[in-house]
């Protein structure tokens, strides 16, 4: 059966470009396979050939067949039909197309198709130089687009004498002067470094002439784009501060502050100037500082890109720190914006989220001794408030700022974080509760709450520090665990977040958090807490180093603490355990056999059937000496790799399985899913007796009846 049931709109509403268009939509819609969609399209292909095969075919066709075959090589699964037959006729369409639109379908498909250094390619710049020459302004554009989209070394020769010509520098379409700009910095980004075609003296020109603000904005962006690749120099001081007067001039002719994007490119190419140039005169501060001064107080934040400029003046002020001043006036406001309304609290009221965000985000640009000290105590307050903010992004950013301000702060908002636990009092919500729940319920769901605010102050503290990140994370759990103990509590979100966060670090980190956890495991009496469990068997297997000597001691320790824990728990510590025996070297896997096979049939003797069947399969990787398949079979040294490598080893080897004469109508249960994404550790359930003494099971994911 097709694989969609619904039906294609009529060709005229559809948005195909032709009727042999929509006729293709319709049978690819209707495809039951990719196998049959790739017949299709290799059908449409041949078609095409044999249509621009044909001497004198009109451009109309010629177009609709180039839309069509890009249609096609867009959705196509095979590579085995060659397109390039069409690149000659797309060349000529763009040169000879009746409409603009059938030249920009033929340049169209040129930029999509046509491979550097092609023998087409110098066709290509003729048809391009003609239409530079053009005195048809949509010919010029086109023209213009191909080249900042497809530049090239042997385009460039070619095309920048027409581009650096007063004819379209200085043509009287703004359009035109714009895109001029714009493929010169295409081109210069092609070769690497070479001197820019125009220069410094020029572009001053051009920002002295222009009068469109759109353009102008480009001309701001072509300047710092030569600084930014050492394409000038600035030489002296005289020079650095006439590039500020100038930039400052032309600023203050157009009154930018109220030309959006125009004022931002104004304030980076100001910064670019003044990095560009080691050192920075008396002249050029004053010079900066006036003008920071002027746009500050016409600014109001009423606009988004008012927003973006007081971010971007704030990185200015790095580099020119008597600007701050007049900063932290608007950051102020930003704070106290809310500041009127009512509140309900004893706390401050907070500014709306987008003013909060922005605020922080500015006072972090800003070096500390720009407004610690500078700032009231409301504004402080608002600040302090946003650990306590229900918005994540509030309080990660005042966490960095506070830590950026002193690494006390981040250890208090932990602390306080963790008596709250422990006490059950001040516990923090999530934004969304649901309703009619208990206190008990309430209780719970306040704890894991809290718990995830203190991982993210931990996360923000120890950001490049794995075994710091290690200590803090087991600061929080231990912390929940005494207060949330019993068989299966898994703390799942808390699990994923460490091991995302572990996913998203440099390996390096990674491993220190490891080494750090393994060492307490050696060290600390009481048997870690389930999500300990969970974090530790999942990191020791994907991040434990080569380099560890201690391997043979953790298996010793994963054994002891092995009959604590309940059946899910327990499938992860054997699956880890035979992580560890992989890296182990023959002579010393001789050693811990004994230990671990002793260690199964404990288990086994006091396990469900499930567990059994686990602890048959492991004991038979270990007596039969599998572990090298199992390490090859693998995918990857995690959890559920690991695992899923043990049952594929131990089902190629039925005939080493340990028999057993035990009949049972026991159910097999699911076996834990170990994805970061999806953690499932609940202890198993038994299961419930129905009529006529049957039994009635749970559904499961995976057959492991094997």
């Amino acid at each position: 059966m097709p694989r969609s049931s619904s039906s294609l709109p009529p060709y005229l509403t559809s948005g195909a470009s032709s009727r042999s268009h929509h006729g293709l939509l319709v049978k690819l819609n209707e495809a039951a396979s990719n196998q049959e969609e790739d017949e299709i399209i290799s059908g449409e292909i041949k078609k095409a050939r044999e249509i621009l095969s044909v001497r004198g075919q009109s451009t109309s066709k010629v177009s609709d067949t180039l839309i069509i075959l890009l249609h096609c090589l867009m959705l196509r699964h095979r590579t085995d039909d060659d397109v390039d037959f069409a690149l000659i006729s797309a060349l000529q369409l763009a040169e000879g197309g009746r409409t603009l639109a059938e030249r920009k379908i033929g340049y169209l498909y040129l930029v999509k198709r046509l491979p550097k250094h092609h023998e087409l390619n110098l066709l290509l710049i003729n048809t391009i130089r003609k239409d530079l020459s053009s005195s048809t302004p949509s010919h010029v554009l086109l023209a213009l687009q191909i080249i900042a989209k497809i530049p090239s070394a042997d385009l460039s020769p070619a095309v920048i004498p027409l581009l650096t010509s007063k004819a379209l520098l200085r043509h009287k379409v703004p359009a035109i002067r714009q895109r001029t700009l714009e493929a010169l910095v295409s081109l210069h980004r092609e070769q690497h470094g070479d001197l820019f075609p125009l220069s410094m003296n020029k572009l001053l020109k051009c920002l002295s002439q222009e009068d469109d603000l759109s353009v102008l904005a480009v001309v701001f962006r072509v300047i710092r784009h030569i600084l930014e690749t050492n394409a000038h120099h600035i030489g002296t001081d005289e020079e650095q501060l006439y590039l500020i007067e100038r930039c400052v001039e032309v600023a203050r002719k157009h009154e930018v502050i109220h030309g959006g994007q125009v004022s931002l490119e104004v304030v980076k190419t100001l910064r670019a100037v003044v990095e560009a140039h080691g050192s920075m005169s008396a002249g050029t501060r004053e010079k900066v500082g006036q003008w920071v001064t002027e746009v500050l107080g016409q600014m109001t934040i009423g606009h988004r890109w008012e927003g973006a400029l007081l971010l971007e003046l704030c990185q200015l002020a790095t580099r020119v720190p008597s600007t701050s001043s007049s900063i932290l006036p608007h950051i102020s406001r930003l704070l106290l914006a809310d500041q009127t309304a009512p509140s309900s609290s004893s706390s401050p009221p907070q500014p709306t989220a987008n003013d909060h965000i922005l605020a922080l985000r500015c006072l972090a640009i800003l070096p500390t001794t720009a407004w610690d000290g500078q700032l009231g105590e409301k504004e402080m307050g608002v600040i302090m408030e946003g650990v306590n903010s229900v918005d994540d992004t509030i309080r990660k950013s005042t966490i960095k700022l506070l830590q950026k301000l002193s690494s006390e702060l981040p250890n208090m908002v932990l602390q306080t974080h963790l008596d709250s636990i422990r006490s059950s009092t001040n516990l923090s919500l999530p934004l969304t509760l649901a309703d009619r729940l208990t206190i008990e319920e309430r209780m719970k769901i306040g704890k894991y709450e809290t718990a995830s605010r203190a991982l993210e102050v931990v996360e923000v503290q120890y950001e490049e520090d794995g075994r710091r990140y290690a200590s803090g994370v087991l600061d929080v759990l231990d912390t929940l665990n005494s207060k949330t103990k019993g068989k299966g509590s898994v703390w799942d979100e808390g699990a994923r977040r460490v091991l995302a966060r572990l996913d998203h670090s440099p390996r390096n980190l990674a491993e220190s958090f490891t080494t750090c956890l393994l060492e307490t495991l050696r060290t600390r009496h009481d048997p870690p807490g389930d999500t300990l469990l969970v974090i530790l068997t999942s990191v020791t297997c994907e991040y434990l180093p080569f380099s560890y000597r201690d391997t043979q001691e953790m298996i010793d320790s994963f054994l002891h603490i092995l009959p604590k824990y309940n059946a899910s728990v327990q499938e992860l510590i054997l699956v880890t355990i035979v992580s560890l025996m992989i890296r182990l070297q023959p002579s010393e896997v001789q050693d811990k056999r004994s230990a671990v096979i002793e260690g199964l049939r404990t288990l086994q003797s006091t396990s469900p059937k499930y567990q059994r069947k686990r602890c048959q399969e492991i004991s038979t990787i270990i007596e039969f000496d599998l572990l090298e398949q199992v390490k090859d079979t693998s995918k990857t040294p995690k959890l559920a790799d690991t695992l899923d490598a043990i049952i594929s080893v131990s089902r190629k080897h039925p005939h080493k399985v340990p028999s057993t004469s035990e009949h049972t109508s026991s159910p097999v249960p699911p076996r834990a899913d170990l994805s970061a994404s999806q953690l499932r550790y609940d202890a198993y359930l038994p299961p419930k007796q129905t009529g006529k003494g049957k039994r009635q099971y749970r559904d499961h994911s995976e057959d492991d009846s094997h």
